[in-house]
């Protein structure tokens, strides 16, 4: 079943999800949610994407909470709609109509074959890329509330709590532990939950005309998606107080200035410059980069003692890899290497 809040594509290595709502700031709805987290999984087992590109679709990164729908879910009680089963694959088909730009076409079309084969159906060279299917998604035990007077009606929405529980976590864990670069391209507005999934990714290029902004206190909320944990972290305490008790914008230039992203891109070139980054990194040692991200995520919570030990664990790791191997045998040929992601 193909996507139908997300776009996603796949070509020389590197995977580009887009977030597809762009009337409505590509703020999160559950299905939505439901697709990134699918679509993550199934690039964290394709061999074939060795870096992801995350951006939003129209004028927004992402808005965060679609608190448009919650408000009337939450307020006027309605049943529940099951989440549609997805299953990751590479291969294009015809979008659902209709959908917005950009124009590409998200992928989806069902079931991979199980196994690579040459055309007489045994294992052998040059193998046409298939995908070894996902594990069929599992579906959460729907959320029931009952009363004195027995089953209530349950909204769309699923409770605040529990989709954060369900989806914004786990799909903020996914990103983070996987080992692969994710570089958030971010378009516009990245708001709320929005902005947590910007900070989830390892690197952050941002327009010109990019704005952050934590709007949780705006409806009485407090941050979540991750934000309450990223924004000391990368800004301070005192700087990531002001914005979540404030709920103002921060500019694309002062996100650079004070370390929230890793650069803004002037004018259009933004996905551009993003995707000439991907593409240098989409050469590279992907295993090496993989076992960087964990042991600098991993550092922050550890003394030097323990940093020094994790480091030489996945050092040793790093060595057997065959990219390392490769890495040597250019060196001493004096020629670039061929790195294969191994």
């Amino acid at each position: 079943m193909a996507y139908q809040y997300i776009l996603f594509d796949r070509k020389e290595g590197i995977g580009t999800v887009t977030l597809n709502r762009p009337t409505q700031l590509n703020a999160f709805i559950p299905q939505m949610l439901d697709e990134l987290t699918n679509v993550f999984k199934g690039m964290e087992r394709d061999p074939e994407v060795r870096v992801i590109i995350l951006t939003g679709a129209g004028k927004a990164f992402c808005g965060g909470e679609d608190f448009k729908s919650r408000a009337e879910a939450e307020v006027q009680l309605e049943p529940t709609t099951p989440p549609n089963p997805y299953s990751y694959n590479p291969n294009p088909v015809a979008p659902p109509s209709p959908l917005a730009s950009p124009s590409y076409s998200p992928l989806n079309p069902g079931p991979p074959p199980p196994m690579y084969s040459n055309p007489n159906g045994s294992p052998g060279s040059n193998p046409s890329p298939v995908y070894a299917p996902n594990p069929a998604p599992i579906t959460p035990e729907p959320y029931a509330p009952t009363s004195s007077t027995g089953p209530i009606s349950l909204p769309k929405t699923p409770p605040i709590t529990e989709q954060n529980l369900r989806s914004y976590n786990p799909l903020i864990r996914q990103i983070r532990r996987l080992e692969k670069p994710v570089i958030a391209a971010i378009n516009g507005v990245a708001a709320g939950t929005g902005l947590g999934l910007a900070l989830a990714c390892d690197i952050r290029y941002a327009s010109e005309k990019a704005r952050f902004i934590e709007v949780s206190t705006r409806v009485g909320l407090m941050p979540s998606g991750g934000n309450g944990y990223f924004l000391p972290q990368y800004i301070g305490l005192s700087k990531a107080l002001e914005l979540a008790f404030a709920g103002d914008e921060m500019s694309a230039t002062e996100a650079e200035r004070l370390g929230l992203i890793s650069k803004v891109v002037l004018g259009e070139g933004l996905m551009e410059e993003t995707h000439t980054l991907a593409t240098r990194l989409a050469k590279g040692p992907t295993r090496a980069m993989g076992l960087t991200k964990a042991m600098m995520y991993n550092s922050q919570s550890l003394n030097l003692e323990q940093a020094l030990e994790l480091e030489s664990q996945l050092l040793e790791e790093t060595a057997r890899s065959a990219d390392y191997k490769e890495g040597l045998k250019a060196f001493l040929e004096k020629r670039s290497p061929n790195f294969k992601g191994k």
